[in-house]
């Protein structure tokens, strides 16, 4: 259809990407490759891989004539999915509008014209499963009902510790203190997220989870492995998934012969972000890989050991680093090794400063791809000015947040910030006047909850007063900075409803929970009542505290009765929401209100009553029965801080606010200006916090990692636990120090320049500082 030079140089001209060998070698080896060559390319950060998949996609569709609906790419969000979607079918359109305009086209116009971009298939990988389950399912078979990570800690706090008896469990929670390092007894909500993430690495790694109940006579072991079948036995029989079981059904299906209409379609597999892979996708990965294979086609796979953040939710890096040995082995296919090391994101001295950080720790250069190039900065991307890094330290953490907020304040409404290099040369920090704002900023953590164990504010909360202090007001986007129970408008909202359902707390002094739990729903309701007091508007029809009492009585109300038998809950929270204006009209509001309602839709998903209150004055024990279901559901888990916000809520970034976010949040992002968080908590070198700055042992993660593995396939992990965690910190920051194109700075206090050992500002795990005492490698500000 289009000769394969001619989409090189149609590429250049339409979108303005150039893919000629002479400018980036790796790049077009990656596009320009055979359909059928397998590849395993190793991509730095802002190596523009996203411009490699689309491009591949786009040549093998234009030049090699082959079916989009063929092609299946994944990516770790849905954020990248999108982009990457849009991105090919932007560029496609216009390539197609290209050819069509060239006479030697001509004879093809109507081939061209009838090209179908929107046939591939883009998504995550849990994504693309659930519709391969749904669309190529049994006749007379439902569609798999998926539950989300906020509903799966609900469940397994309802159904694996409570209904177990596991919060009076002393042996559980004894076991599952030592292997979380929790220095009392853990919380429910602890219990729940340990729990699930040891039913994950059983799944993840494939892991034998009766011989590991058999293999030890320990009492909280076992009790572990009978609160997790408890949580897998209601999965099983209410029919729903969580994502763990998701991919474990498409892998059953896919290696039985129940999916080959599905498989036997693929020729093209492209995957990103391999390096957070675990086994079981990978062995996901490699079933469709054979099918790809084996129909002419290949399997791609795409990523960057060095940004490898989630191996505490079961990647196992060795399966990235190693995979064309593995792929090799399993499917007797080798793949050809691209490196992309051109930064098309970040000015040169950013670029610089992360290989010095990258390298600086000589045991950490074990655990990386073998010959790995460096990045070096894309010529094409040289900035008018060439910012040096910076760094702004203070004596504590108020005085950084107030310097901070001054700075971005300068930055974003004044005439920007003036900072002179030691060669004299001068620069003017000041975000775009035109197109820019306070969005273009991200201030990140490893941790962006604003409050501390103590209840004290940390340097998110100060720095969100402070901005607001500015003139003129700034506002922050973290809606993940509290827990949601303890946010005020989330505090009345759940308060309201339960003084609705179960006035005088009738039904609540039934629940089998702890006190804290009991306390924090008395508190909501307190506050409830309170706010209702206020006579908030509207209130000249119905007022909030009428409304509450007409539900308390079940009396009929204007605009509502109660001639229907079942309620919804939702439809009870979203008229609770007219009295309550900052849920529905502030953006962190409705992010958070988004997740409750989720909660609720979740929840009702093993709810006998699915989510309704029961209204039956001849029956109150069924009335009851609903009301107490929804609290064991619903206000339970809330109360646990069970519930945070799931990124797919986050996909949308606002322009009007800084940007306040983890490091993991602002996985595969950019900002002009990022602003990382280096030692703002570390006033001290104490012991509890060595695990986010130079750690002691292996940490939570390797720990459960070591106990689980040996029953996998995989086995212990040869590098050292201590190793393991050093190595995950350098990977953590240098995804944070990456994320800057223009401008980046390091912020903490100044107790991190004078000693304290912490991998985010240069000591390597031996103890060496190499950056130096005083850190001169910044511009301090």
């Amino acid at each position: 259809m289009v000769e394969v030079r001619d989409f090189e140089l149609a590429v250049g001209r339409t979108i303005g990407r150039s893919i000629d060998p002479n400018s980036n070698a790796s790049q077009n080896d990656a596009v320009m490759a055979p359909p059928v060559a397998s590849m395993f390319v190793v991509a730095g950060p802002g190596s523009g891989k996203t411009t490699v998949l689309a491009l591949r996609a786009l040549k093998l569709i234009l030049a090699d004539e082959q079916d989009p609906s063929s092609m299946l790419i994944t990516t770790f969000t849905r954020r990248a999915a999108a982009e990457l979607s849009s991105r090919i079918l932007s560029w496609g359109d216009k390539l197609v509008d290209f050819f069509l305009t060239q006479p030697g086209y001509s004879e093809y116009e109507q081939q061209i014209r009838g090209v179908e971009l929107n046939r591939l298939r883009v998504g995550t990988l849990d994504g693309i499963i659930e519709e391969a389950l749904t669309d190529f399912r049994a006749p007379g078979s439902a569609a798999p009902v998926i539950i989300e990570e906020f509903a799966a800690k609900a469940f397994m706090i309802s159904y694996g510790i409570l209904q177990m008896g596991g919060h009076n469990n002393r042996a559980l929670r004894d076991y599952l203190r030592i292997l979380g390092q929790h220095i009392g007894r853990p919380s429910v909500r602890e219990m729940s997220q340990l729990l699930l993430d040891m039913r994950q690495r059983f799944c993840h790694d494939q892991s034998d989870m009766q011989v590991f109940h058999d293999s030890f006579q320990d009492a909280g072991k076992r009790a572990c492995c009978a609160a997790i079948s408890a949580y897998s036995n209601l999965l099983s029989n209410r029919d729903i998934y969580d994502f763990a079981r998701l991919e474990e059904e498409f892998l059953i299906r896919a290696t039985n012969g129940s999916l080959d209409r599905m498989l036997d379609g693929i020729k093209f597999v492209m995957v990103d972000e391999y390096q957070d892979t675990n086994l079981l996708q990978e062995q996901i990965y490699f079933e469709m890989g054979r099918r790809a294979i084996r129909n002419g086609g290949s399997l791609i796979v795409v990523g960057d050991d060095d940004q490898s953040l989630y191996r505490f939710r079961g990647a196992t890096l060795d399966l990235f680093v190693d995979f064309p040995a593995r792929m090799t082995r399993r499917l007797g296919a080798a793949p050809r090794i691209v490196y992309l090391s051109q930064n098309y994101r970040s000015t040169r001295r950013i670029v610089d400063f992360c290989n010095q950080f990258v390298s600086l720790d000589q045991t950490y250069q074990n655990s990386r791809v073998p010959n790995k190039p460096i990045s070096v900065p894309a010529a094409a991307t040289v900035p008018p000015q060439d910012f040096p890094v910076l760094g702004m330290f203070r004596n504590d953490s108020t005085s950084l947040a107030v310097d901070l907020a001054n700075f971005i304040s300068d930055a974003v409404n004044g005439n920007g910030v003036r900072v002179t290099d030691p060669q004299g040369q001068v620069f003017t920090i000041q975000v775009d006047q035109q197109q820019g704002g306070p969005g273009d900023i991200a201030v990140l953590f490893s941790s962006p909850e604003e409050m501390n164990m103590m209840g004290q504010p940390r340097l998110p909360f100060l720095l969100r007063r402070e901005l607001q202090r500015t003139n003129p007001p700034i506002r922050v986007y973290n809606p993940r900075g509290q827990n949601l129970g303890d946010i005020d408008e989330v505090m009345i909202l759940c308060g309201a409803m339960l003084e609705c359902l179960d006035p005088q707390s009738a039904i609540q002094n039934l629940l089998i929970i702890d006190a804290d739990e009991n306390d924090t729903l008395n508190r909501w309701r307190m506050r409830a009542r309170q706010y209702a007091m206020t006579n908030p508007p509207p209130n000249t029809h119905v007022t909030m505290a009428t409304f509450i009492q007409a539900w308390q009585n079940r009396t009929t109300i204007p605009a509502g009765n109660w001639d229907a038998r079942e309620v919804p809950l939702l439809g009870l929270a979203y008229k609770l929401l007219t009295w309550i204006p900052t849920m529905r009209d502030d953006i962190e509001g409705l992010v958070r209100m988004e997740a409750i309602c989720r909660t609720i839709s979740q929840a009702a998903l093993v709810m006998s009553f699915q989510g309704n209150v029961i209204v039956d004055q001849l029956n109150p024990q069924l009335s009851e029965k609903s009301i107490k279901e929804i609290m064991y559901n619903v206000f339970v888990p809330l109360a646990t801080n069970s519930i945070e916000i799931n990124e797919d809520l986050l996909e949308t970034l606002p322009s009007d606010r800084v940007n306040i976010m983890s490091i993991h949040q602002a996985k595969g992002l950019e900002f002009p200006l990022v602003i990382v968080d280096v030692g703002s908590d570390f006033r001290t070198e104490h012991w509890r916090q060595a695990f986010k700055r130079h750690p002691r042992d292996g940490g939570k993660t390797c720990r459960l990692e070591d106990e689980i593995r040996p029953f996998s396939q995989l086995g212990l992990s040869p590098r050292p636990p201590r190793d393991r965690a050093f190595d995950d910190l350098y990977r953590l920051y240098y995804e944070a120090y990456s994320r800057a194109q223009d401008v980046l700075m390091l912020v903490g206090l100044d107790s991190v320049t004078l000693g304290i050992q912490n991998v985010a500002t240069g000591w390597d795990r031996s103890g060496n500082w190499v950056w130096g005492r005083g850190l001169p490698n910044l511009l301090h500000i």
